[in-house]
């Protein structure tokens, strides 16, 4: 098999090794330009980039993907790598230029997937899951892969990913020199937009690697991880065969509620495209003690397998370590966060009303109480009261307040 000739193309390397923010700017119809950006950790070796027009295209964040808070988000290793814009628009991704012999044909291959995922309220069919991370509009709760023209269904086609190389070794992805993969729609699970190849023509080339967004969805994530950059040097029987080996099971954890609380149950669920055996669950709490939890119920979701667990009520706060193993080496992992219950607030309305507090002089006798129940009871209905901390209570819209001889009041 050809080595990767890419640094860090499954991006495990630690964001601290360069510390870098460096990003490079396409701003429409003007230069491009580089800059460092605070919310963008570029992941070693590589270079942020992005599209940007007012109110168009939009600056996107990136970050580390770990896989113990989401085993869905890293594809191979412990991390990928996120790239993800709220409520906004992005045509963003990474760049990295490796040195080559001219002449060399190259290939390039990585790993993409996206959770686009949107909500609307003047539209609450069109988007009945706002923020669920399992969902995404048009997809749906499946994993989605579609090829560039094979939908013309918008929310199918909010997301794009694609590979290209420039094999002049530039630096710019709206370069008449890049070639281009066909872009692929993935949605939910990791799969390889088509792959794409170029005779490099310097002894420099540059590989980009791209998501492009048709709506400002709340949630457009990208997430990617394993890429790599091999020379195609004739070798394609020994690649074939290393290719039909089995890959190892992927599984999927979940759990619900998302941010559970001290006192309650939780409910985590695996997930499959592979039928498991020898399944099993094992939850530690902050502590390390395992969480006690029921028995396992197997079952299926189209073409899902699954396995449901449901704990004992949570008695401690902190990180909860999940584990799941499986026959032949299957092991994941993830981790949820438990919380203190909110104390219950007090004093909110069952629907909101208007009020209208009469004060009354803190010196003011049952005959001041009743001239206003005379005057007010039978078509108004007002409060009556002599404390200025009850007029001014209550989580109301609209309050009004009458104060008596309001002169009594002026030191309150």
């Amino acid at each position: 098999m050809s080595r990767n000739l890419l640094k860090n193309g499954d991006f495990e390397a630690d964001w601290g090794d360069e510390n870098s923010h460096h990003c490079l700017v396409f701003p429409e119809g003007e230069a491009p330009f580089e800059k460092e950006v605070g919310n963008v950790f570029t992941p070693p070796g590589w270079v942020t980039w992005f599209r940007h027009e007012e109110g168009v295209w939009s600056q996107p964040e990136v970050r580390d993907s770990w896989k113990h808070h989401d085993a869905r988000r890293a594809h191979g290793g412990e991390k990928g790598m996120l790239l993800f814009t709220f409520h906004r628009k992005h045509d963003a991704g990474f760049l990295q230029q490796v040195q080559v012999t001219p002449g060399t044909q190259l290939r390039l291959r990585a790993w993409a997937h996206a959770w686009s995922n949107h909500k609307d309220p003047n539209q609450p069919e069109k988007f009945p899951h706002p923020s669920d991370s399992r969902w995404s509009e048009g997809a749906g709760y499946d994993p989605g892969f579609k090829l560039e023209g094979e939908t013309s269904d918008d929310d199918w086609r909010n997301f794009t990913f694609s590979l290209g190389i420039d094999p002049t070794g530039g630096t710019n992805p709206f370069a008449d020199t890049v070639v281009w993969g066909r872009g692929a729609h993935i949605y939910n699970q990791y799969a390889q937009p088509p792959a794409v190849e170029a005779t490099a023509q310097a002894d420099t080339v540059t590989v980009f690697l791209r998501s492009k967004t048709l709506w400002p969805f709340k949630h457009s994530d990208a997430y990617w991880d394993d890429a790599e950059l091999v020379v195609v040097d004739g070798g394609e029987e020994e690649e074939e065969k290393e290719e039909e080996k089995p890959e190892k099971p992927e599984v999927w954890l979940s759990q619900r509620p998302a941010s559970p609380k001290v006192g309650e149950a939780v409910t985590i669920e695996a997930r499959s495209l592979t039928a498991l055996t020898s399944v099993n669950l094992v939850v530690r709490q902050p502590s390390g003690a395992e969480l006690v939890r029921g028995a396992v119920k197997a079952g299926r979701d189209g073409n899902w397998h699954t396995w449901t667990y449901t704990t004992s009520p949570l008695d401690e706060v902190g990180e909860h370590e999940v584990v799941l193993s499986a026959a032949d080496d299957v092991k994941v992992s993830g981790a949820f966060e438990s919380i203190r219950p909110a104390k219950p607030q007090r004093g909110l309305p069952r629907d909101q009303y208007k009020r209208t507090y009469v004060l009354l002089p803190s010196d003011a006798n049952a005959a001041w109480a009743r001239a206003v129940v005379d005057a007010t009871w039978d078509e108004q209905r007002y409060t009556i009261g002599s404390s200025a901390d009850d007029a001014g209570i209550g989580d109301l819209d609209k309050r009004r307040v009458i104060a008596d001889d309001p002169g009594t009041w002026a030191s309150e």
